[in-house]
């Protein structure tokens, strides 16, 4: 079992808070750092911690969100065999009043007064990852939150809309090129490119009023976590995984939950890897996969111990440590003996 997506790297992006205060998304932050959390837990995605970045709250200005992708491309540079994942949640728009009609993404900064200039054009941002052209990439767009957050105030002239994959994943193969339908069931192993949108351009994307963040991202990490119930005996999470599972359940629990229709889309080429299984074990058969609105457990890392100096932590091999409030619990192998805040104990079979 690997201890850590240890290819992996990830740029999250969640527009929550605004200059111009009506234009607010609080359920953004759920769902960045929702998403963050479970990529960095050990029990989960298995992503290191410092090859994921967060960028939220004031600080997701167009230039910082710009200086995301730099950090990334610095952070791609320097592992050939890298996996990329580019996550942005947050309001998106179409201007109808160019032709053709420009999509934009909305920063914290944004100037009501000067909209088209201070947004986020998308192309400038499939500029920016066609760029960094790593092994393997997955690119999430969360556009265009709508339900209960005003989301017709912004602009008169603008209609809210998901970015287009054409942008961000175009036909003409400059990004990777498109699949048939039903190539889902045809994929191979293998690297490749995959763009995920929460809804169709045409269609808002909705905030969940029971989960208290967007209805694709919920589901979006279902799938990080077992619900789209890989293969029997899988520790890693297939892209194909997460496609799937949002074309089944995001148009559902739209229509459950708010009674209008989302329909997530994607394009991809071959089939990869994003993350591990909770941690690389998988799910076993028949067990229930974690509720992405439950608390994730205590991390439990593996880490190897070595020491003669006295007074010190002794064992050969490896032991878990969780850090709880109390302290820490190690558990170690059959027969080992460990030292915890200057007791040695002696383990035996059925000890712990």
């Amino acid at each position: 079992m690997t201890d850590h997506f240890s290819h992996g790297y990830a740029l999250i992006i969640g527009v929550d808070q605004n200059s111009v205060p009506t234009w607010a998304l609080p359920a953004v932050a759920h769902d960045v750092e929702a998403l963050h959390d479970v990529l960095i837990h050990p029990q989960r995605c298995a992503y290191a911690e410092a090859q994921v970045k967060l960028i939220r709250g004031t600080e997701a200005t167009r230039g910082n969100i710009l200086a995301g992708f730099d950090w990334l491309q610095a952070r791609l540079a320097e592992d050939a065999a890298a996996t990329a994942v580019i996550y942005y949640s947050g309001h998106g728009w179409r201007d109808e009043q160019t032709q053709p009609p420009q999509y934009y993404l909305i920063p914290y900064d944004v100037r009501r007064e000067r909209l088209r200039s201070s947004a986020l054009r998308a192309a400038e941002l499939a500029e920016a990852i066609d760029a960094l052209q790593p092994a393997r990439l997955l690119v999430v767009l969360d556009c265009c939150h709508a339900g209960g957050m005003g989301v017709k105030d912004l602009a008169a002239s603008y209609t809210p809309a998901a970015a287009p994959l054409d942008i961000i994943m175009p036909r003409d193969g400059s990004l990777a090129k498109e699949i048939d339908n039903g190539g889902l069931a045809q994929l191979t192993q293998g690297e490749g490119r995959a763009v995920l949108t929460s809804s169709r351009a045409e269609q808002p994307s909705y905030l969940s009023s029971k989960a208290q963040m967007s209805i694709f991202t919920y589901h979006l990490i279902e799938a990080l976590t077992g619900s789209a119930q890989p293969k029997e005996g899988a520790q890693e999470v297939l892209v194909s995984d997460l496609l799937s599972h949002v074309y089944r359940h995001v148009p559902a629990t739209a229509r459950q939950e708010v009674g209008a229709e989302q329909q997530p889309d994607g394009r991809l080429t071959g089939n990869f890897a994003v993350a591990l299984l909770l941690g690389g074990k998988g799910l076993a058969a028949g067990a229930t996969p974690p509720d992405p609105v439950e608390p994730l457990p205590a991390a439990v890392t593996t880490v190897p111990l070595a020491s003669t100096h006295a007074g010190s932590n002794i064992q050969i091999g490896k032991i878990e440590a969780v850090n709880v409030a109390t302290g820490n619990q190690i558990i170690d192998q059959r027969g080992a003996t460990i030292q915890v805040g200057g007791r040695t104990t002696s383990k035996t079979d059925g000890e712990r």
